[in-house]
């Protein structure tokens, strides 16, 4: 009986089974066959489509989804049926393709279409034109088609969707009120169904126009809809195809041109990056890697500078857009013909709210969120226009350093010659059982090393020494104490180390990461980590050999960490600082249930750089440009952009703007695969040599997190470096203090003239090259007299 009645059960329970499986099941089935989520589109101006959290119920106002297919889809006839644009009038108009005469200086005129807030610049001296908008668009569906024809262009969100839409001039019915100002006009712009609304003022200066969004004319009366970012006259000096000579100018690393010829197709996504780098706060880089816990790809260069430009050379008309204000939450985005549509055109995008992955669980799964608080600054950028013989990139880098000097962002600093001669100290690695130090350059090494360089007369010298701390440079992060590493010390502390090298005229800089934190070496530690807008931690992968990865500390735990230490510095009388890591990294972040940006993270940073600087002899590793002012030098500058495949001509912007007012040092010269094109490139540029050298093997670090280093020795660079100190210090003799004013490259010869008189010619080629009765030997340079 016992037995028959748990059979009974046991079919009862087996069956209830068999019917919560089949359920679930079918619903399984049923969900994936009826979703419906829209792929990936990049045919609209707008961020593309993901999945939603929660679908409105009602229909929601914006711009419908664009057409599918290829965007950039045009025939000869179409192309042959768009009339002709005027580029050039030698007189004053009153109307120019619909466009009405607004104000004029002694310089400028500015005309303005109300309809759609665009504008037409003409250049009074060379009568040379530059138009907003594209009055007849092709190539485009119907979202891009009112993009290319508005000033202004708005993206946001609809409540909990995540889909971003847009509102431009002519989509979601704007209301418009325009005043005309003495020297432009404001509009007052509002949508009625949004319930969104804010101010533009556009200003015509002796320099080209100036373009306002203060951040209090912003309204957003609706809970539903919220800003989500927005463009101020993103096809301001636009091109069709190859119409059109000149080029874009992006200041990925040290400068890139994108032609305006046509590219026939061959690109299909632009240039699109945040200004000051990436925000891993929100953002999400993913690699991956298939090569053994190894990254395959070279990091992309930074943009340092919230710059960027347009120039005609047809016309001799150029602009360079500065950031004023907002460009701590700007992307710039470049487009070449045929990437989505077959125009060449740069913007900067302001960035108000993202989107981001919230994690539902502890393991896995999650859902796409809207950030909650709008980021909070104003916009402001100044479009300051080259024409004539100014109307090339030199012009471009030439106005942005007199932007800098003039608005006393920068004081220009002693344009000294040194050749940098930095040391890795201690590293680390596994051991048995514990980790154990692994020494490279003790101080008395690294002191004798450039006693020795010193003493055959080359006398110029200043050193960056890192893993000087307890264990090493990876493993001590963050530096919660002055305090050098054991192994290292011997005849000379690092106290006496550094007064050795003051009094023969050296300067030592010690190397402090103020960004990072170890976890692995700190699990149990006051110091708050940084959190993603997500509640995670930002995990940095190394592919180390002893330590995988790192965390970024709280903005305020760096800025309390570093300001307690300077106690330390000072009391052991250490005088030389080169900060790394805060220098050049901003991200957004989270505490609690609020949300922080970007600007917050570097009004932290900022004043704590600025009391190093007043403090201590300090210099930056790879700074952005709002630092530049607090630094005596500029350590690591890029000598190339990202490479980018639709770039198609690497320029030295940063350098054409810094020198003779900022010293530059290169990246380390030991690691170049080609030395002496990159030897040239110094020449051409300006900056100064770095070497990077250990007292001991590099076969030494095959183990430790510095394994990249393989080679390093002093006894393998002693001569590459007297050879290197002795050609450029004799280049920099002759252009001392002076300033580039003119920059021109003919095939394989490059010519740089200095304001001062001197022009130095530079010959990449393996043939001898004649410049006016000058003979340039191969793969070799000359400094002249510009007779």
């Amino acid at each position: 009986m016992k037995i028959g009645k748990k059979l009974k059960e046991m079919k009862v329970k087996t069956i209830i089974k068999l019917i919560l499986f089949i359920a679930i099941f079918g619903f399984l089935i049923w969900t994936v066959l009826s979703s419906d989520e829209p792929e990936q589109d990049l045919t609209s101006p707008s961020a593309p489509p993901v999945v939603e959290e929660e679908p409105p119920a009602e229909e929601v106002p914006g711009t419908p989804p664009p057409e599918e297919g290829p965007v950039v889809d045009i025939d000869e006839d179409e192309l042959e049926e768009i009339e002709d644009l005027e580029y050039v009038f030698d007189e004053t108009q009153q109307v120019i393709e619909g466009h009405e005469f607004l104000v004029s200086n002694d310089y400028y005129e500015l005309y303005l279409k109300e309809e759609n807030l665009s504008i037409v610049l003409r250049d009074k001296t060379t009568g040379a034109l530059m138009y907003s908008t594209a009055e007849e668009p092709i190539g485009g569906n119907e979202s891009w088609t009112n993009f290319m024809r508005s000033g202004i262009v708005m993206e946001y969100l609809v409540g909990t969707n995540i889909v971003v839409y847009q509102a431009d001039m002519y989509s979601e019915n704007p209301e418009k009120t325009i005043t005309e100002t003495t020297d432009g006009f404001t509009a007052d712009i509002y949508y009625p169904s949004l319930e969104i609304g804010f101010t533009v003022a556009v200003t015509l200066t002796d320099r080209g126009i100036t373009v306002d969004v203060p951040q209090e004319s912003i309204v957003e009366e609706a809970d539903r809809y919220k800003l989500s970012s927005l463009y101020v006259y993103p096809f301001l000096g636009h091109t069709l195809l190859g119409e059109r000579e000149g080029y874009m100018m992006i200041p990925d690393g040290s400068g890139a041109l994108i032609h305006l010829d046509d590219k026939n197709g061959k690109f299909r996504q632009p240039y699109s990056k945040m200004i000051y780098g990436e925000n891993v706060g929100v953002d999400d880089p993913f690699v991956l890697s298939l090569f053994n816990r190894m990254n395959p790809f070279n990091d992309t260069e930074n943009i340092l500078m919230p710059v960027y430009g347009m120039v005609h050379t047809d016309t001799e008309i150029g602009f360079l857009g500065i950031i004023e204000e907002g460009q701590y939450s700007a992307k710039l985005e470049a487009y070449p013909n045929g990437a989505i549509l077959p125009y060449n055109w740069i913007t900067s995008k302001f960035i108000y709210r993202q989107v981001y992955n919230q994690p539902t669980s502890q393991e896995s799964g999650t859902m796409v969120v809207r950030q909650r608080t709008r980021n909070n600054f104003d916009v402001k950028v100044h479009f300051q226009f080259v024409s004539g013989e100014s109307a090339d990139y030199m012009g471009l880098a030439k106005t942005y350093r007199e932007y800098l000097l003039s608005e006393n962002l920068f004081e220009p600093k002693e344009d000294a010659f040194h050749l940098r001669v930095d040391f890795l100290g201690a590293e680390i690695e596994d051991g048995l059982i514990f980790k154990k130090d692994v020494p490279m350059t003790t101080f008395q090494e690294a002191y004798d090393i450039l006693m020795s360089i010193q003493s055959s007369g080359r006398d110029q010298l200043m050193s960056i020494y890192t893993g000087w701390q307890e264990k090493g440079p990876y493993g001590g992060l963050p530096i919660r104490q002055v305090k050098a590493n054991s192994s290292l010390n011997g005849e000379l502390s690092l106290s006496e180390f550094e007064l050795a090298l003051n009094e023969a005229a050296i300067d030592l800089y010690l190397e402090h990461d103020g960004l990072r934190i170890n976890t692995e070496e700190l699990k149990n530690t006051r110091l708050k980590v940084m959190r993603k807008f997500n509640k995670r931690r930002y995990e940095e992968e190394v592919y180390g050999n002893v330590y995988d990865t790192f965390n970024y500390l709280h903005p305020e735990s760096s800025a309390k960490l570093l300001m307690d230490l300077q106690g330390e510095y000072l009391d052991q009388e250490l005088q030389g600082v080169m900060l790394s890591g805060i220098t050049h990294t901003l991200f957004s972040f989270s505490e609690g249930s609020r949300e922080y940006d970007r600007i917050t993270t570097k009004n932290t940073y900022q004043p704590i750089v600025e009391s190093y600087n007043e403090q201590f002899n300090l210099v930056l590793d790879q700074p952005f440009s709002y630092l530049w002012d607090n630094t005596k030098a500029f350590v690591n500058a890029p000598m190339a952009s990202s490479n980018y495949v639709f770039t198609d001509e690497d320029i030295p912007f940063l350098s054409l703007v810094l020198k003779g007012i900022m010293p530059m040092y290169s990246e380390y010269i030991n690691f170049q695969a080609n030395q002496d094109e990159f030897f040239l490139q110094l020449v051409e540029q300006g900056i100064n040599p770095s070497f990077l050298i250990t007292k001991e093997a590099p076969q030494a670090l095959i183990n430790t997190n510095s394994s990249w280093i393989y080679s390093s020795s002093y006894d393998r660079y002693e001569e590459t470096i007297n050879n290197y100190y002795d050609e450029l210090s004799a280049v920099h003799e002759q252009v001392k203090g002076a300033q580039i004013d003119n920059y021109e490259r003919s095939g394989k010869l490059t010519s740089v003239t200095y304001d001062n008189g001197m022009v130095v010619h530079v010959n990449y080629s393996d043939q001898a090259l004649n410049v006016g009765a000058e003979t340039i030997e191969p793969l070799s340079y000359k400094v002249v007299t510009n007779e």
